[in-house]
């Protein structure tokens, strides 16, 4: 009797013993599990922090590019036109043969497209300092092409001069006017008699839109872009 109960005994100790012991691996396993959620929870919190930053910054970078006026996205209007306008000359007509630089050439001539105003005789001046003279339009095909390069909304002054007596229109370098084709707009040249100086010199007319740019008579006086013209 007393075998079989120390029997018993040793038996309860070794179950007690087995029992605690998957206790504390079960303990065991608890706390790396806890350890293991907590430790992606701090991660995906960290994530989320890194992520919202970079979702912010993106934020910022578009309303910065949407914005026109911003200092760090936005160039200087002069820089930002000069731009365009070289990209088209690019385009429409690389440079080729003897033009110089920041000139373009068409047929037998270079062209230059100022990107400051002058009164006519200023820019004729101007050109001549650079073996030019003002634009002198010779054909239908000629106008358009400058048509095609010119900066829209702009007028510029051309080689076309009344110099002795009213009525009486002359190209800069002796072309001969009354036999070429004239390219005059509607109701011009009208020679304004409100302004004190008349109209004695020619341009080509702003345009908001890309089409032939006609002629038009203004104050000499005033300071409007100028296309410069060097035979080749």
């Amino acid at each position: 009797m007393e075998a079989q109960y120390h029997q018993f005994e040793v038996r309860s100790a070794e179950d007690t013993s087995i029992m605690l012991q998957k206790g504390r691996k079960n303990i065991v396993v608890y706390v790396l599990y806890s350890v293991l959620l907590l430790l992606l929870f701090i991660l995906l919190g960290i994530t989320g922090v890194k992520f919202s930053l970079l979702s912010e910054d993106i934020n910022e970078i578009k309303l910065k590019l949407t914005q026109p006026n911003s200092q760090h996205f936005a160039p200087s209007s002069s820089h930002a036109e000069k731009s365009v306008q070289l990209v088209l000359l690019t385009k429409i007509t690389p440079v080729r043969g003897k033009c110089r630089e920041e000139w373009v050439s068409y047929e037998n001539s270079c062209y230059f497209l100022s990107t400051t105003k002058a009164n006519w005789s200023a820019a004729e001046t101007h050109c001549q300092n650079h073996q030019g003279h003002l634009l002198v339009i010779n054909n239908v095909e000629e106008l358009d092409y400058i048509s095609k390069i010119a900066i829209l909304m702009e007028n510029y002054w051309i080689g076309l001069v009344e110099r002795q007596n009213e009525g009486h229109w002359s190209w800069v370098d002796g072309s001969d006017y009354s036999s070429m084709e004239k390219f005059w707009d509607r109701g011009q040249p009208d020679d304004w008699d409100y302004r004190e100086n008349g109209e004695d010199c020619g341009q080509i007319h702003a345009a908001a839109k890309r089409k032939r740019r006609m002629w038009n008579d203004a104050d000499c006086g005033i300071a409007y872009r100028y296309i410069c013209e060097s035979k080749i």
